[in-house]
């Protein structure tokens, strides 16, 4: 295997961990509500969903690859059809707004535990950053992203291999819990969370797959990005739940397990996660907003403003409750899409 081949996987495998890694799973709330809430079962979904996601995912370059697709909307359209190829784009753009509004709820959220400060200051701190940044331009976004991915990942991997070697390394034995749970069984909802975060990470593997020319390229990539997804997100499973039921009162889990740490830990979680935010709510403003003035007559910086000042009015939900909202909803209305690139892989057979 070639120095380039070696690069291109672990490029592949990187971007694709990285599009699913946002601060929603970063903050270990959203693991909690597809995963741990279904108690030891959640373990067994995490490990379909890994799986599916490198399957799908080499599907999702072969087909894009093989039609030349550049932008996502043509694999929509080539998997699904044209109607519910534009159904599929609407719920992307929604889908967008949803994850802004999570982020604002998140920085007043963490405002508030972190620094005892008020809920509303971490919601303007992060309104002004994100509507400055793009008001000004897109510069440097990438550059983050590049800087913050690794470096949250490797706070995750402090703080979740130093709750392990301070806890008997034992699979907890967890009921699943009653209340609160985004579907009735766990596979359904793995393949929830599956949807959403398959369909939202299209706009980034289609304009990709044009570049990774080589079949073992797309394989390799997308078998490495779902065994990265399966071994970071089993690991905050895995220590949230040595620390049940003390998690499930909290909006930031990992939040409160940092601060039961060093000192350290819990501050440089702190300022990375904001970090986080930052680019996931930058991410999904621009997109939103690029789309709503695309199909209408508003401006680029009116659309912004509308879009940040709705998601500022829904942020008061609250984080916790905006996930259990936002991405069950978005995972039913995104499972058709897994459903057709299912039903292609075994039709390519």
């Amino acid at each position: 295997m070639t120095k380039s081949t070696m690069m291109n996987i672990t490029k592949v495998s990187t971007i694709y961990a990285g599009t699913i890694m946002g601060a929603g799973f970063a903050s270990g709330q959203e693991l909690t509500q597809f995963f741990v809430v279904y108690g030891n079962m959640g373990l067994a979904g995490l490990f379909v969903t890994s799986c599916l996601f490198s399957w799908l995912g080499i599907l999702i370059l072969e087909i894009s690859f093989k039609i030349k697709a550049t932008s996502y909307h043509q694999l929509l359209y080539y998997v699904c059809g044209k109607r519910i190829g534009l159904l599929l784009d609407l719920i992307i753009t929604l889908s967008l707004f949803g994850v802004l509004t999570i982020m604002l709820a998140g920085s007043g959220t963490i405002f508030k535990s972190a620094f005892n400060l008020p809920y509303v200051l971490g919601l303007s701190i992060m309104s002004v950053s994100l509507i400055l940044t793009t008001f000004y331009g897109m510069q440097g976004i990438t550059t983050a992203n590049i800087i913050i991915t690794p470096l949250l990942t490797i706070t995750i991997l402090i703080i979740g291999f130093y709750s392990l070697a301070y806890h008997e390394f034992r699979l907890p034995a967890i009921p699943p819990q009653a209340i609160d749970l985004p579907a009735p069984h766990w596979l359904l909802a793995s393949l929830l969370y599956l949807s959403y975060n398959l369909v939202m990470s299209t706009a980034v593997l289609v304009p990709l797959s044009s570049s990774i020319t080589k079949p073992l390229e797309r394989i390799g990539g997308s078998i490495g990005g779902g065994l990265l997804l399966m071994l970071l997100a089993g690991l905050i499973i895995f220590v949230v739940m040595i620390h049940y039921p003390q998690t499930l009162d909290y909006e930031i889990p990992m939040l409160y397990i940092a601060s039961s740490q060093h000192y350290l830990h819990h501050t440089s979680y702190v300022f990375i996660f904001i970090a986080a935010m930052y680019t996931t709510g930058l991410a999904s403003l621009y997109g939103s907003a690029t789309k709503l003035t695309a199909v209408s007559k508003l401006s680029m910086k009116s659309s912004l403003l509308l879009l940040l000042s709705l998601s500022l009015f829904f942020s008061y939900i609250g984080f916790a409750d905006l996930i259990a909202i936002i991405f069950p909803l978005f995972g039913y209305g995104t499972l058709w899409f897994t459903y057709r690139l299912l039903y292609l892989s075994f039709l390519a057979r």
